[in-house]
């Protein structure tokens, strides 16, 4: 039986990896030498999979951590410690552990050898932290130094009010150190690494991932499909007329049309009957989404699903009655923030090709 070629909801690696080779070759340039990396660009682009394609090829050690997931200043240390044991043997850190000024607590699963760890939590302690981050220049060399991936930075504003100044305090004289600080939203981003008045200013450098090249993603499509069908070059143009070349949702569907012909073989449709089932697929979730929105919101999305013209113009506001520009830039800027839209250049597109589907559907219905 023939695997599936596309890949999603995962990192995507080896055969799996859409052409992104001048994204790689920057990435590695700025690693490979004495500089920081600032990465943005809208979740599901595949900066994740772009990053630790190459830090795996750089064969050095790294340290990958989604500040999402991360609840205090004393969380962020035990977090970035029980990555480093992942690396170190507990010999090796041992004695490293033992200068801490606030040891932490250290339990090793005798059967998985996973490490979970944690720090008596402190009101606005960031000893920990500070010790965990010197812990691992320690560990780097000139020759050999360790990559540390911080993804989603943003969120060290609700981590903690004065995490900024702190960390730049700390990593600014960190010399085995490359630092990739990564994340989805773009004004909060360059407000950190572009702001003057920021700790971060100009602390790295900073690059934007955006989609792939129609053109290249078309032939990686026609390259995977030629091995299920004669039809790869047809297929991959409706599906990129669908997904619009966003990286995730491309794969997603390219995923579901190879399941459609395997299972029923290759027919005129097929394409759409894929994203109708898509969509069928999380139609709950949609419909969720949809009730959380608010009446501004909601028109918004509508018109961008079903209309061409752009929502901060004219016609649009005429259409739809979205009042003052002024309220409707700022409902664009929210749902932005929010992950439903993404903005390229001075233009808003609606993220996710599958829940502007939906909505037509039911309209339509």
């Amino acid at each position: 039986m023939e695997t599936n070629p596309f890949k999603f909801g995962t990192v995507v690696d080896g055969s799996y990896f859409t052409d992104r080779e001048d994204e790689l070759k920057r990435i590695a340039s700025y690693i490979n030498g004495e500089n920081h990396l600032i990465l943005i660009s809208p979740r599901r682009f595949g900066k994740t999979s772009l990053i630790r394609k190459v830090v795996n090829e750089s064969e050095r050690n790294y340290i990958f951590l989604d500040l999402q997931l991360v609840l205090s200043a004393e969380d962020f240390a035990a977090q970035l410690l029980k990555r480093v044991y992942r690396i170190f043997t507990v010999q090796k850190l041992k004695s490293f552990i033992k200068s801490f000024r606030l040891i932490p607590v250290v339990n090793i699963n005798p059967v998985t050898g996973e490490t979970e760890i944690s720090f008596k939590a402190q009101s606005k302690e960031m000893t920990p932290l500070e010790d965990v981050l010197n812990l691992i220049e320690k560990l780097g060399t000139d020759k050999k130094k360790i990559i540390v991936v911080l993804d989603e930075f943003q969120e060290i504003f609700r981590i903690n009010s004065g995490l900024e100044r702190f960390l730049r305090s700390v990593m600014q004289n960190h010399k085995h150190i490359n630092y990739v600080f990564m994340g989805s939203s773009e004004s909060m981003i360059r407000e950190i690494f572009e702001k003057k008045s920021s700790s971060f200013y100009r602390f790295g450098s900073v690059m934007t991932l955006g989609r792939i090249s129609a053109e290249k993603f078309r032939l990686f499509l026609e390259n995977k499909f030629a091995e299920k069908t004669d039809k790869g070059e047809e297929l991959s143009k409706k599906i990129l007329d669908i997904t619009d070349s966003h990286p995730y949702y491309t794969q997603q569907l390219a995923f579901t049309v190879w399941e459609l012909i395997g299972h029923s073989g290759h027919f005129p449709d097929i394409v759409n009957v894929a994203a109708d089932e898509i969509v069928q697929s999380h139609d709950n979730d949609y419909e969720r989404l949809w009730n959380s929105l608010n009446r501004t919101d909601m028109i918004i999305l509508t018109g961008m699903s079903v209309s061409d013209s752009t929502p901060l113009s004219d016609e649009f506001s005429k259409q739809y009655g979205t009042g003052a520009a002024s309220t409707v830039y700022s409902t664009l800027q929210r749902l932005a923030r929010k992950g439903l839209l993404i903005k390229e250049g001075s233009a808003y597109k609606i993220d996710d090709p599958f829940f502007k589907r939906w909505i037509v559907f039911r309209r339509e219905q």
